[in-house]
């Protein structure tokens, strides 16, 4: 065979074999998700139909486990969401696991509440992260116009050295007219790292994503297919000036569905979210505000308690001690929380294992001070005393505000005072960092030189090396038709998002844990009464009490303040003419957890008590019709 014909064939065979990332062979792809769809719904406690379709035209697939599936909707649920964050694969694969472990051996919970589990809202945008050639983009499959040229997608990556994979370009010697930006790791020459003045470290090479440029304005793979990110398309501060945000909010078929069925099902009383988001293991802002003040860039403070004994509870069921953070302004998540009025818990499922047997608290280590009434446990940030946790939350509030990230050049020009004003504009507190006083028994620097801190980078390569799983691709020389020599090479898309596929069954069992906890801690309902006593011929007192028995409130303190949920309505049927005590109709949002309690008291006249009644109209968790007679 000729050898350039051999060189084709085997990079054809390559592209046709490599998945996006090497951990995502096991990994369902639409289809095999609708298989495992309808094999969950097989279950007599299972149902599976759609909440609408993708931009693609994709079914949005809902699988409902109930004790009896016909009067699913009327009792209180759990809703967990995935794959919205269409890199997040991994979700999907969970929540597909939840149902088959609940119906295979927890199925008894059903009888005490509905579970609603949409295993991928973004269909689309999975399928094109499962492609062999994918650069992994969290969109649906909405064309963007990311360069503002009039044309979209016309310049997005190629696989120019035909190794199954998109990674990056490392350009050697750059010209004057495209100066140098990074140089690799001294530490580990596979790292690209920006230079550190301190260290008198000087730039040698500019980093693209790998490939041309298709539209010859210049740049490089600047409007590649990205689409709109789902998770910035609600209102709950929405990005509005971010280019992946989408038009206006809800405007992709996918949220807009997901917000449907929210809207349309009064019963969800609380919602896990699967995602490249996070409020369990660090713990959501509950002093920020936006910008109007008012709404909460995390959650209400009335609201902290609530999330901290969830998050103590997911911890102990998952073992999980880390998760990334993440900017969640427009994300699903949140809009659950702030604007429908649910406790609203979002995992990201997996992070990176931490070296095997490794002890953080080594006795070579100097003591580290208690956190005092100054220190806090703040670290500092390149702005005077501000703390760096002032400055991320301004940076967020900043960039919501609008659309622009916020880099090192802008942060360089900003002074404290600076930071005071826009802080008091956008409500949020100033928190200075104090240096802790150094113990005593404080090694000298001299005594025990600090160990240099190993960037995120560096603890991936580690473990995808001590793994053997192939999520770095070592840099090769290429001949680029543009930029001329060059390095290919880089972490594979997708690898630091989405675990093995032999870790999938273990991720789901604890999470399967954290579910269980979450249903066995939810809010319970008892109704006491009615106690009724004659106080004379025709003169009745009635007493009645709504107890919620639950570990979890009926519904968030703060979404009684806005109203955001519908009340519970208690109507009393005697006339007001009739009612010498109490209110006819009266209403309440929320019952606090552990033993939270509505107290009624009624005093009427009537002829015939035996045709009163107490009518409890509660959306979340089911009608009630008390009569007075029995």
């Amino acid at each position: 065979m000729h050898t350039s014909l051999t060189k084709r064939a085997i990079a054809f065979l390559a592209l046709a074999a490599s998945p996006a990332f090497a951990q995502a062979t096991a990994y369902m792809t639409n289809n095999d998700l609708a298989s495992a769809v309808q094999s969950i719904a097989s279950s007599p406690h299972a149902n599976a139909t759609t909440i609408g379709e993708s931009l693609g035209s994709n079914p949005i697939h809902l699988i409902t486990l109930a004790g009896s599936i016909d009067s699913a909707d009327a009792m209180p649920a759990l809703l967990i969401t995935a794959g919205i964050d269409a890199e997040h694969l991994v979700g999907t694969e969970t929540a597909t696991r939840i149902a088959q472990q609940i119906l295979s051996d927890h199925a008894d919970i059903l009888d005490q509440m509905t579970i609603y589990i949409i295993p991928r809202a973004n269909p689309d945008g999975a399928a094109r992260n499962l492609k062999s050639l994918s650069m992994g983009t969290p969109g649906n499959a909405r064309s963007i116009d990311e360069d503002r040229d009039r044309a979209a997608d016309e310049d997005g990556p190629e696989d120019l050295n035909n190794d199954g994979y998109i990674t990056m370009m490392r350009r050697l010697n750059p010209p004057i007219s495209d100066p140098a930006t990074h140089l690799a790791d001294p530490d580990d020459t596979r790292l690209s790292i920006t230079p550190d003045p301190k260290e008198s470290q000087h730039p040698t090479f500019t980093l693209y994503t790998e490939g041309i440029d298709n539209d010859n304005d210049g740049s490089i793979n600047v409007d590649g297919f990205a689409g709109v990110d789902l998770n910035k398309n609600f209102m709950h501060r929405w990005p509005e000036y971010d280019t992946h945000s989408g038009a206006y909010q809800l405007s992709e078929p996918e949220s807009a569905a997901l917000a449907e069925f929210v809207l349309n099902h009064d019963n969800i009383v609380m919602a896990i979210t699967l995602g490249q988001h996070d409020n369990l293991i660090n713990l959501p802002d509950a002093k920020g505000k936006d910008i109007t003040g008012r709404a909460p860039l995390g959650i209400d403070a009335k609201d902290l308690d609530l999330y901290k004994f969830v998050s103590e509870r997911f911890k102990e069921t998952t073992d999980q001690k880390t998760a990334p953070k993440a900017d969640d302004a427009g994300s699903f998540h949140s809009w659950l929380y702030a604007q429908r009025g649910l406790p609203s818990f979002a995992s990201v499922v997996w992070t990176r294992p931490e070296p095997a047997g490794e002890d953080k608290s080594k006795a070579d280590e100097a003591p580290k001070p208690k956190p005092d009434a100054e220190h806090n446990g703040l670290h500092p940030s390149p702005i005077g005393d501000i703390s760096q946790e002032t400055l991320d939350e301004l940076s967020a509030a900043y960039e919501a505000m609008t659309g622009e990230k916020v880099d090192a050049s802008m942060q360089a020009s900003v002074t404290p005072e600076m930071i005071e004003r826009f802080a008091a504009q956008a409500g949020i507190e100033v928190r200075r960092y104090t240096a802790p006083p150094e113990a005593e028994d404080t090694p000298k620097p001299d005594d025990n030189p600090k160990k240099k801190t190993k960037s995120e980078d560096a603890k991936w390569l580690e473990y995808f090396d001590s793994a053997g799983i192939t999520g770095f691709v070592d840099w090769q020389p290429y001949e680029h038709p543009t930029l001329g020599s060059v390095e290919i090479g880089g972490f594979l898309p997708l690898a630091r998002t989405n675990p093995p596929a032999s870790d999938l069954d273990d991720l789901a069992t604890k999470q399967t844990a954290f579910v269980l906890d979450l249903v066995e801690s939810r809010p319970e309902i008892t109704i006491t009464g009615p106690e009724i006593k004659e106080l004379a011929n025709g003169l009745y007192d009635i007493r009645l009490a709504i107890t919620n028995t639950g570990k979890l409130p009926t519904t968030t303190p703060f979404a009684e303040s806005t109203r955001s949920v519908r009340p519970v309505i208690v109507r009393l049927s005697a006339t007001v003419d009739q009612i010498l005590t109490g209110k006819r109709i009266d209403r309440f949002w929320t019952l606090p957890a552990n033993n939270g309690r509505a107290d009624y008291h009624w005093i009427i006249r009537t002829d015939n008590i035996a045709s009163e009644t107490i009518e409890i109209i509660d959306p979340r968790f089911g009608n009630h019709t008390l009569k007075l007679g029995n």
